[in-house]
């Protein structure tokens, strides 16, 4: 049997589209990711899949609380998770083991520890950058803003707004 040239075109452009949409999905909607290390427990374990939501910073720009997802500033084309602790405008200080934004003790229940590697600050978030940390707060657990490598994070390197964990790898054993 002999295809018809405006079927052969139908299915050409059927997949052209259908590969634009994926591509469209994938630069601007959402991704998968997983975590590679443990800078976020107990929030994210190694290994957790997480759903990243891509569009979250399209029309708005991230809270204090938020998780999200950004290029890594010491490597291209690797991304860091963290929290959002501070916005522009925050003044950010550790002192005693205690994060303080604008002078205010930071209720943490995420948190396992008391932060762990000592005072840091006051550091004031810069417009159009935020302030980040991981959730492990044992000493030298995690690389985020107060690491000269990582700073202030700029609006533009932040890929997205972890919004669940698809799946947890420990969890495995359990089925």
């Amino acid at each position: 049997m002999k295809m018809s040239k405006n079927r052969v075109f139908r299915w050409m452009r059927t997949g052209l589209l259908t590969f634009a949409f994926v591509f469209a999905v994938n630069q601007y909607g959402f991704v998968l990711s997983v975590v590679n290390g443990t800078s976020m427990e107990p929030t994210l374990e190694d290994g957790d899949r997480l759903f990243v939501n891509r569009f979250a910073y399209v029309f708005d720009q991230p809270k204090v609380g938020d998780v999200i997802t950004f290029e890594d500033p010491a490597q291209d084309g690797h991304y860091l998770v963290k929290r959002v602790v501070g916005v522009a405008g925050d003044r950010i200080e550790i002192r005693s083991g205690v994060l303080y934004r604008n002078g205010k003790a930071v209720s943490e229940p995420y948190i396992d520890t008391k932060i762990q590697d000592g005072n840091f600050g006051p550091v004031i978030v810069k417009p159009g950058t935020v302030f980040v940390m991981g959730d492990n707060r044992h000493r030298h657990a995690s690389r985020d803003s107060r690491h000269e490598s990582v700073g202030l994070v700029p609006l533009d390197r932040i890929d997205g707004k972890v919004e669940w964990i698809i799946w947890r790898p420990s969890l495995a054993a359990f089925l």
